[in-house]
């Protein structure tokens, strides 16, 4: 068994700046956004943050349900 992730992998953390690209903010607000500051969890690899493709999709809906109800 292979330990090396394959290229075809599919991404699953981003960077911040990725991370605020995606949600078409700045890396700022994302920050603002973030745990403490705010309820958007990250993940901590050493001293990286990164965001996990998951977890903002999920952000998203909870907001535009939130918007919604």
């Amino acid at each position: 068994m292979s330990s090396a992730v394959s290229s075809e992998s599919p991404q699953l953390l981003t960077t911040p700046r990725e991370a605020a690209e995606l949600l078409r903010i700045s890396e700022k607000a994302l920050w603002n956004l973030t745990v403490p500051r705010g309820d958007l969890q990250c993940v901590r690899l050493g001293r990286s943050v990164r965001y996990s493709l998951a977890t903002l999709r999920k952000y998203v809906e909870q907001q535009q349900n939130a918007a919604a109800g």
